[in-house]
């Protein structure tokens, strides 16, 4: 099993690689996360978290936080499955929320031309310099380096505040999380 690579993956597993810890604890330092509207039972981030069968694109991500938790902020966490479509649609998604008060914070590919990227609608771009970020394989858990494709955060927040792009080292983003792992 341990051999596994992309191709011999089917549809779900491909859209299931994890997000390294690290770099969630970086980010979620800043932003406190309160639900991960993208993980499955194995993989999720948060406490609160909603998987597929939860079906993210259709609830009100503000109404699942506060049924899980007693948090008055709302920060959601999202790795969106990376298949044809599913990132627009989570963008999407991001949008309606953050007209709710929600603020989402997206790890997506690093594709600022991409036609699903709604930059009138997004508070912040920080695109991930100085390497690739790793993930991990869906099926044997262990983490994955090779990653084809740079990475960036898309952040939505609630205000009407014009887009910035800003760059983040992928070594410095993996630290922060280092030390956000060690004082937890």
């Amino acid at each position: 099993m341990s051999d596994l690579v992309s191709s011999d993956l089917d549809d779900d597993m491909k859209n299931s690689w994890a997000t390294d810890p690290l770099v969630f604890n970086a980010m979620n330092r800043e932003f406190d996360f309160s639900l991960d509207a993208a993980a499955s039972n194995s993989n999720y981030l948060c406490e609160s978290y909603l998987t597929k069968e939860d079906n993210a694109l259709e609830i009100d991500w503000i109404i699942a936080i506060r049924d899980h938790s007693a948090v008055s902020k709302a920060a959601v966490w999202v790795n969106p499955p990376y298949c044809r479509g599913s990132i627009k649609k989570f963008m999407d998604k991001a949008i309606e929320q953050k007209e709710k008060g929600v603020t989402t914070v997206m790890l997506v590919p690093a594709t600022l031309e991409a036609k699903w990227l709604p930059v009138h609608s997004i508070s912040e771009i920080r695109v991930v310099t100085g390497g690739r970020l790793s993930f991990y394989h869906p099926v044997t858990g262990k983490k994955v380096n090779g990653n084809t494709k740079g990475s960036m955060f898309v952040i939505f927040r609630p205000s009407s505040m014009p887009c910035f792009i800003r760059l983040i080292d992928r070594n410095e983003l993996l630290s922060l999380g280092t030390t956000e792992a060690l004082a937890a």
